[in-house]
């Protein structure tokens, strides 16, 4: 790319943002002047669609359309020049902005365009201008650029839709009332079921076709593993790497060890190690397709304990599970991501001394834990196990906050809170807050 068509493509991008339909996210970041901005999610949950809608609210509100410099970079087409030749096209358009302080760059999956780290900190010294970055690479952006910008970056994650998000994509009204009345609780089941069906990506939130939402989800997974692993770290045994890419996302949920996969991947006929397994996991953590949920304890219980890993959206956890019953994973996957979208604490499974094992366990950074949340999806015959084995954990926590999840029951039986899940997808901030003394 020269000169010429970057000034072309500033131009195009700008007039895809003007001429753009989305639906607006309920997700919020704060901007400080002389930081960047740096939005973390992976591909196709609506990083580029939120940074759409924010460049219109500016113009919107008031900022010439020439001040914003839309750029996404989503092709080969789109990389492999020097990072430099995007403020040299801009502002030889613009020269008149030079160093003025609402200009606006808004940059698409950054990650793509070589030595991008030391662009931007050089954007910002050279031209003063305001920086906002999307990316699907949790290393890149949050180790690489705070490198090369000597701690001026603040970073967001980003998520697909939760329940409340998912509601307003289908013009559903709530107000994140704690309490409603049987017609309420009628309404809001009902469009649980579609959000259980439909999962959590936005392109789907309005398909009521299982088939294309499959073939959808599939090409997801086909776009992480060819952009995200193939492309961006030069992988030459890709077939085993998508094997591990897909056992992981079979097993969403389930405990796993590296010892443990690579035996798995010898029984698919790979030639494998410790090393190498090691090595691919980490390359598909940096993707920010999972979450990843250690054992609650110090760092030492927690590098010999197993730890699991959650896909981000609850319908790709189950996408290549063959048979039996995945209502409990479906529901599991909810709500470790409405855990996520409403809270900043820290996130473990925890395990009693007598090795009953409770979903999440809520703690803060000095380890202090804060609620425990046990989801199950059949209340009926899990009622007495399920319990007894949150009245030892929080015997051994002390938390003062217990919840246990279940498919449609409310109650409250000696200080533990029985909820439907979509009750507590619909308010998790609330239910998450410490009891009233």
């Amino acid at each position: 790319m020269n000169l010429r068509q970057m000034q072309s493509k500033i131009i195009t991008d700008r007039q895809l943002v003007l001429e753009s339909e989305f639906h607006p996210r309920d997700f919020s970041f704060s901007e400080v002047e002389g930081f960047a901005t740096v939005i973390v999610g992976a591909r196709r949950i609506g990083k580029t669609s939120l940074l759409k809608h924010y460049a219109r609210n500016l113009i919107e509100n008031g900022l010439p359309a020439e001040k914003i410099c839309y750029l996404s970079f989503f092709t080969s087409e789109d990389t492999g020049f020097p990072f430099s030749l995007i403020p040299e096209a801009y502002y030889s358009l613009y020269p008149e902005f030079d160093r003025d302080r609402d200009v606006c760059f808004l940059l698409d999956e950054v990650q793509s365009i070589p030595n991008w780290g030391g662009g931007v900190a050089y954007l910002m010294e050279r031209h003063h201008c305001r920086v906002l970055i999307t990316g699907s690479s949790a290393r890149y952006l949050s180790t690489d650029i705070a490198t090369e910008l000597r701690g001026r970056s603040l970073s967001w994650n980003m998520y697909p839709l939760s329940f409340p998000e998912f509601l307003d994509f289908n013009g559903v009204e709530h107000n994140g009332e704690t309490v409603c009345g049987d017609r309420e609780k009628s309404l809001f089941s009902f469009w649980f079921g579609k959000y259980m069906d439909r999962g959590s990506y936005p392109a789907l939130a309005l398909n009521d076709d299982s088939y294309i939402r499959q073939m959808v989800l599939n090409s997801y997974f086909d776009l992480t593993f060819s952009r995200d692993l193939i492309d961006r770290f030069d992988i030459t045994r890709s077939s085993m790497l998508r094997a591990l890419l897909r056992r992981l996302i079979k097993n969403s949920g389930s405990p796993y060890t590296i010892r443990k996969l690579v035996n798995a991947m010898k029984s698919q006929g790979y030639s494998s190690s410790i090393a190498l397994v090691s090595e691919y996991l980490k390359m598909i953590l940096d993707t920010c397709f999972f979450i990843d949920v250690p054992v609650f304890g110090t760092e030492k219980q927690q590098s010999r304990n197993d730890r699991k890993l959650y896909v981000i959206d609850h319908q790709m956890a189950v996408l290549f599970r063959e048979f039996g019953e995945n209502t409990g994973v479906i529901l599991e996957h909810i709500t470790l991501m409405s855990i996520r979208h409403a809270s900043s604490m820290r996130i473990a499974y925890y395990r009693t001394e007598e090795d009953w094992e409770c979903d999440f366990i809520l703690y803060d950074d000095d380890k202090l834990p804060h609620a425990l949340i046990q989801v199950t999806d059949d209340w009926q015959s899990s009622r007495e196990r399920e319990l007894r084995g949150m009245e030892k954990a929080i015997a051994e926590t002390g938390v003062t906050r217990a919840i246990i999840l279940t498919s449609d029951v409310f109650d409250t039986i000696g200080g533990i809170e029985v909820m439907p899940v979509w009750f507590f997808a619909l308010n998790t901030a609330h239910c998450l807050l410490p009891p009233s003394p």
